[in-house]
């Protein structure tokens, strides 16, 4: 007898569904069994984020909310229905978000623009409020869906015939790349399926410090579906990995020192997911407790657990220290005693999580020759080569990284997730593994941004010019190194802001405790200094009755004057700063005043800062890319930069097309894999406009070069009377078509060039600096980047609520390479500056993550977005890809500083701790009435 079943239409095909399948959720069952996989998963089910939305009898509904056994007789459209026409003109509103630039990853792509379908289904002249409400059901971490309103309205108007297309078919390579990513027809990793696929679930500590005594998997190893179960004895090369030391154990054993929740004892690998789960739920262990290390001044203490003995043998006065910083330059007793103003602050900032869209996803999957190939999402490819070969303790070239286009990163992804675990059950078993995280695991064990605890002393004499500044700063960097030892480097040399400060002195220190592993994320420790460095030149501003923008215009550094590591600045590195103040004073100037609600107070705050473009410091920092003439005439260039949405290979793209005079649709572009493409080095430091970006120039420029004096040869033209025009060489002075780049491709020799850039020299900061150093020397390095913004604020101070109105940010990029592109990087990062800013943390308590679902950390919705009103300031680098530099890491580090400043012009209290919250405002704003409380 045939099984029972249900029936529902999807994308208007009828479906007969069995009735094992009735407890599944829609999206697992447009995923795993009908291959839909452009309906995405984010947010283990909670229905917060969105990414999954569809249309069930024309109304968005969460797929993940939504059993296959309620949906008898429905209609479900997915986003593959929404697709292109056959003459090539896309749904409306994939015209108009492309053309608007809305989407970066593109990961919550399909469950935004699904919600605005359904709403345009049933009403084609929405109202503001009702867009509002559909946009806002749908998480963006990558800009908040900032303009997508507009965008809809756009799309309506199309719809309605009040308004013509003005879409043409192809319009760009960038377009055709994201229809690819909106429409589900690009798969993420996650989408990926290989056939006789295993997958695998982690055995975790749970325990934030401990001794593990007992591990037994005898009992999960006879559990049904079970391959493999993998523990340390599994592991044939180094059991540890790391980006810079190899601190953090792939697998603890018996007597080992557990250091983090999140430290791996086995890993089962099974035919399922629920089999490979309910497995390592049967693993049986046991943990003796050590003492946790909850903070960094708990960890400083003399008496303190050494989490690493290495440290402790290496700086016994700073056991539990990785890195130390010191900067100083001039005399700060003699700078302090020039000052006729000064001010004093402590501030704190919390851990923060990513929130990518797209969780952790790694399928590794063993080869013929004996080779392994790791699918992932990464921003760095050749450093996972490096760390999943030493585990496999295979050489390099034996282990294939074939990078994935990626649902978000934004710093997260360069430390390794599951790519190991995944690698070795492949190894073990012969079979392609997938380690899926959930977004549980995601939040607990990934890395976070750095919390940090700054105490700050700034002078500045009665002109308004700065004569010293002192900072302590501590950031807890959690048990493993990671990237800590970097990002408290940046937090030290940026500390200060883009001033001339004559006498500094700054320490900063990543101390290990038993906290969340912090990493590397946007800003990379920028954000949280320019927190508080801006803070206090908006008190000194104040003490010195001095307006905000023009007492940091007399303090703004400028070629010729030095930073207070005692880098002079050139004309080659660059200096943008006073033309960001100058242009957002003018912004302030043209803003009308915004509309209050009743008892609302109005406040307008100031912020700056500056960060490095590339690594710096004399590192290795240098990038590949390579441009071939291939068979069809068109031009493909290979590069090693990953694209997370920021739109790196939209950029190498254009910076190709622009160097061989032909349009963007006529190169193709292959990323990041690690056997067939250039080595690009972290995506990190916004370096790759800049070094990828120059070695996609010059490569396209030698490519040129030979393709130019091939034809020049053959039909006796001038090299520079030839074009390319429409895949074929004319000659310009007569029109005359000569030889069309199919026939050029099959003529013989192959037309191709492989370049590796090299970045200017650039040489480590020196112990000390005297406060006005004339010694010339490589700079620290080669660019930066400059920003300001103004935020104004509206503040409830009966309640404490805080509604950000506008923002205005001026940024100096060198020189726009897609215009698209960098507004949506501004855009972006001041979205997640105000969250940063208002409402976002993650929590740890006694070294347990308290924060382990979505909709618990704080993201902003569409609904919480103000007006923002970027400003590209153009200082082209003299030695940039046209001009261009890297500009997508500093633009979030003015926005907090920017609206906490505004709120103390609202209502006088400083806010010293982020996030800002209603509870904590009004707490300040009561104690400042009050002293007695």
């Amino acid at each position: 007898m045939a099984d029972p079943t249900l029936s529902l239409t999807v994308n208007q095909q009828p479906l007969e569904i069995p009735e094992r399948y009735w407890n599944w959720s829609l999206l697992r069952y447009l995923r795993d069994v009908l291959g839909l996989t452009g309906t995405k998963w984010s947010c283990d089910s909670e229905g917060t984020c969105g990414a999954c939305t569809l249309i069930v009898n024309g109304k968005a509904r969460r797929a993940c909310l939504t059993p296959i056994k309620n949906l008898s007789g429905a209609r479900v459209e997915t986003i593959e229905a929404l697709q292109i026409s056959p003459e090539q003109i896309p749904h409306p509103l994939l015209q108009t978000v492309v053309q608007d630039g809305i989407f970066q990853c593109g990961y919550c792509a399909p469950g935004a623009l699904l919600s605005a379908k359904a709403l345009l289904d049933e009403n084609l002249n929405p109202t503001e409020k009702e867009i509002e409400r559909a946009l806002s059901t749908v998480i963006c971490r990558c800009a908040g869906l900032n303009r997508m309103d507009r965008s809809v309205q756009r799309a309506a108007a199309i719809l309605r015939g009040d308004q013509p297309s003005t879409w043409t078919p192809a319009d760009t390579a960038a377009e055709e790349r994201l229809l690819a990513r909106l429409t589900g027809k690009m798969p993420y990793t996650a989408d990926l399926r290989f056939p006789n696929m295993l997958y695998a679930q982690a055995v975790r500590a749970g325990a934030a410090h401990a001794r593990l005594t007992r591990l037994d998997v005898s009992q999960a190893e006879s559990m049904p579906g079970v391959a493999k179960i993998l523990t340390r004895k599994e592991v044939p090369g180094a059991n540890a990995f790391g980006i810079f030391v190899f601190d953090q154990p792939i697998f603890l054993s018996p007597g080992d020192e557990v250091r983090h929740v999140g430290d791996v004892l086995a890993v089962v690998v099974a035919e399922s997911p629920e089999q490979a789960a309910a497995a390592a739920a049967a693993v049986d262990f046991a943990l003796e407790p050590l003492p946790v290390l909850t903070s960094p001044q708990q960890a400083l203490a003399a008496d303190a657990p050494v989490l690493h003995e290495r440290l402790r043998l290496a700086h016994p006065e700073e056991a539990n220290v990785l890195a130390h910083h010191r900067t100083r330059k001039g005399d700060v007793a003699e700078g302090f005693a020039a000052a006729d103003v000064i001010v004093e602050g402590e501030y704190s900032v919390p851990f923060v999580e990513h929130a990518y869209m797209e969780i952790e996803c790694s399928t590794a999957v063993p080869e013929s020759d004996g080779s392994l190939t790791l699918y992932c999402g990464t921003q760095g490819p050749m450093e996972d080569r490096h760390q999943v070969a030493a585990a496999l303790g295979l050489p390099e070239e034996r282990v294939r990284i074939a990078h994935q286009f990626m649902g978000g990163g934004f710093g997260g992804k360069e430390d390794i997730a599951g790519q190991i675990h995944a690698a070795l059950g492949a190894y073990h078993t012969g079979r392609p593994v997938k380690v899926q995280w959930t977004r549980a695991e995601s939040l607990a064990v990934s890395t976070k941004r750095h919390a940090l605890r700054m105490r700050y002393r700034t002078g500045a004499d009665r002109s308004g010019k700065l004569t010293a500044a002192e900072a302590y700063i501590v950031g807890d960097t959690g048990p493993y190194a990671s990237v800590g030892e970097a990002v408290l480097f940046r937090a030290c040399v940026f500390s200060c802001g883009p001033y001339v400060v004559p006498h500094a002195q700054v320490d900063s220190l990543a101390v290990h405790t038993n906290n969340a592993v912090a990493g590397a994320f946007r800003g990379f420790g920028s954000p949280q200094v320019a927190f508080a460095s801006e803070i206090q030149m908006q008190k000194l501003a104040d003490a010195l009755g001095l307006d905000p923008i023009e007492f940091r215009l007399r303090n703004a550094l400028e070629v010729g004057q030095a930073t207070i590591t005692g880098d002079i600045l050139t004309h080659e590195v660059g200096v943008s700063i006073k033309a960001c103040l100058l242009a957002v004073r003018e912004a302030l100037a043209k803003t009308p005043p915004p509309q209050l609600l009743p008892g609302e107070k109005l406040g307008v705050g100031v912020a700056a800062a500056y960060k490095n473009v590339g690594l710096g410091q004399n590192l290795p920092d240098s990038a590949g890319a390579s441009v071939s003439l291939e068979a069809d005439g068109r031009f493909l260039v290979r590069h090693g930069a990953t694209d997370m949405g920021q739109g790196i290979n939209d950029a190498i793209v254009m910076i190709t097309a622009r160097a061989l005079g032909i349009p963007t649709q006529d190169v193709a572009v292959h990323t990041a894999d690690t056997r067939y493409d250039p080595p690009g080095g972290v995506t990190t430091a916004s370096r790759q406009t800049f070094i990828s970006g120059n070695a996609a120039l010059r490569a396209a420029e030698a490519v040129r070069e030979q393709l130019w004096k091939t034809v020049s040869e053959e039909f006796g033209v001038p090299v520079e009377d030839l074009a390319l025009r429409e895949r074929a060489f004319v000659q310009l002075s007569s029109g005359r078509r000569l030889i069309d780049l199919q026939t050029l491709a099959a003529s013989g020799p192959r037309f191709e060039a492989r370049i590796t850039y090299d970045p200017p020299t650039t040489a480590d900061q020196p112990g000390y600096s005297p406060a006005q150093p004339t010694e010339k020397r490589p700079p620290l390095h080669f660019a930066y980047d400059y920003g300001v913004q103004a935020a104004l604020v509206a503040v409830q101070p009966e309640t404490g609520a805080v509604r950000v109105l506008k923002v205005i940010a001026a940024h100096d990029v060198g020189r726009t390479i897609s215009r698209r592109n960098v507004i949506g990087q501004i855009e972006g990062a001041i979205v997640q500056g105000l969250g940063y800013a208002l409402s976002e943390s993650f929590v740890v308590e006694n070294g347990l993550p308290k924060t382990l679902k979505f909709k618990d950390l704080g993201l902003l919705r569409f609904r919480d977005l103000p007006e923002i009103e970027p400003i590209i300031i153009e200082d082209p680098h003299v030695l940039g890809p046209f001009g261009a530099k890297g500009m997508g890491e500093l633009t979030i580090s003015p926005t907090a500083p920017a609206v906490v400043n505004a709120i103390h012009d609202a209502v006088g209290v400083w806010m010293t701790e982020l996030p800002v919250t209603p509870e904590k405002l009004l707490a300040a704003l009561r104690a400042a009435a009050d002293p007695t409380l």
